[in-house]
């Protein structure tokens, strides 16, 4: 189906863009997932594509960038869902559709946010032939495998601390979670929610899971002296984030991949917490509710642990990243995203610079809170930089004030870079990790025919 949109001008693009005609191409890809191309009239011969885009209509941002010359397409989630591979795959075929349509793309351009985030990091990866470049924005960097370490921990501590004895799943989630184990937990925490007894095990909870003390744009950021407040955002990130992606999502993954791909065994929670509450705030609420901290470690330190299946990490073998990237990334982060926190990133520049390739990525921030809500503004100037770094070989500045003239420059708004460095991130999970799991199991890492699988580097 093909058809002729005129994109909408609204809000501050109105002054710096006017409405530009663009042809749009909409159909399903081989496996049934819908696609969506949108090529403007002068194409500038760049195209960005991207998990998702074919499930919402053009924003400010599309339509500046339709303006400028880029091609933008994409994809929808339907078909793939936590298929991260197949969503890659997605995006090589949307990529040849342009290209049969269009002819040769000059800067073909993986971007996305959350997991299309994610999507973008492991095509670039699986198919470095084919791309140029990635703009990813609020993606798990840390690995399918490790991500899903970091929300364990959170739901593991939470249960093991408020709710010992309770059925509550933290892995193994039931097909009717959100009839039965989302109102089950929900009920839980809001529950302990109540006492500063329970306030104090949710952080605790919520700061070895590594979330933001401030994850809800509508709520005023927590002053540092204020721990009470800061407890309330910590709740915030575990009860109204984690809990319900943790659930939801893992059930998906749990019966793509047959099996659990999370493991905590030999994890010392209280070296965790050491390394994620240096400011003290956990044993201060703690103390401030009468509770013993190491009380509670030593609760966690005898509950029993939890194992991957190695038939399950192998399936989601492409999602682990051995930074050996061969083209220029940008990542782009809100410091209070309780979905991708900002120590995934540190994770991901680790990888890239053990592989020698840290002058390919370049990671930036704002001082925003909740998952992926980037502004026009902050996107395009994303955009920017990184098509600059591709044409010319040489990132333009990328730091806060850099990326703040970036998006001035765009008209579209507001912009919030900041200077920021991600704490280290605690559950790393790394090709050589999985390369010796799998090895030791007797299996094979899976991939889709063409696609490239994360190597371990040799000593």
């Amino acid at each position: 189906m093909k058809r002729i949109l005129l994109s909408t001008c609204v809000a501050l693009a109105c002054a710096a863009h006017a409405a530009t005609p663009h042809t749009s191409t909409e159909g399903k890809l081989k496996d049934g997932t819908p696609y969506r191309i949108d090529m403007p009239q002068h194409w500038n011969g760049a195209v960005l594509i991207g998990l998702d885009y074919a499930s919402r209509p053009p924003g400010p941002d599309a339509d500046a960038l339709l303006a400028e010359g880029y091609a933008l397409a994409g994809t929808t989630r339907q078909i793939s869902g936590w298929a991260i591979h197949r969503a890659a795959a997605n995006a090589v075929e949307t990529l040849d559709l342009v290209e049969a349509r269009y002819g040769r793309a000059a800067l073909p351009i993986e971007f996305g946010q959350s997991q299309g985030g994610h999507t973008a990091a492991v095509s670039v990866q699986a198919y470095p032939q084919r791309w140029r470049g990635a703009l990813v924005q609020c993606g798990g960097l840390s690995g399918a495998i490790g991500q899903w370490q970091g929300k364990l921990d959170g739901l593991f501590v939470a249960k093991a601390l408020l709710a010992p004895d309770s059925s509550l799943p933290v892995t193994g989630i039931p097909d009717d979670w959100q009839t039965t184990a989302l109102p089950a937990w929900t009920a839980m925490l809001a529950q302990a929610e109540k006492t500063p007894a329970g306030r104090a095990r949710i952080a605790l909870a919520a700061r070895v899971a590594q979330l933001p003390a401030w994850s809800i744009p509508a709520n005023a950021e927590p002053a540092p002296d204020d721990p009470q407040a800061r407890a309330r955002g910590l709740a915030d990130s575990l009860v109204r984030g984690l809990v319900r992606q943790a659930l939801g999502s893992r059930n998906q993954i749990e019966k793509l991949s047959g099996g659990n791909i999370s493991a905590n065994a030999g994890v010392d929670y209280g070296a965790l917490l050491a390394a994620a509450d240096a400011d003290g705030l956990v044993r201060g609420l703690y103390r401030d509710a009468g509770l013993s901290l190491d009380a509670d470690l030593a609760t966690l330190a005898k509950t029993p642990r939890l194992t991957a299946d190695p038939k399950a990490l192998a399936y989601f073998a492409t999602g682990t990243f051995d930074g050996d990237i061969a083209m220029p990334v940008l990542t782009m982060t809100g410091i209070g995203d309780a979905i991708s926190p900002t120590a995934a990133q540190q994770a991901y520049q680790d990888a890239v610079d053990s592989a020698g390739k840290g002058e390919l990525l370049r990671q930036t921030y704002t001082h925003s809170a909740g998952h992926c809500g980037f502004t026009p503004a902050e996107t395009v100037a994303g955009v920017h930089a990184l098509v600059t770094r591709i044409k010319s070989g040489r990132w333009p500045d990328t730091s806060a004030p850099g990326m703040t003239a970036l998006a001035r420059a765009t008209g579209l708004g507001e912009a919030r870079f900041i200077p920021y460095a991600p704490p280290t991130f605690l559950r790393p999970y790394t090709a050589c990790t999985l390369q010796a799991t799998l090895k030791s199991a007797g299996l094979q890492p899976f991939a889709l025919p063409g696609q490239t699988l994360p190597h371990c580097p040799a000593p």
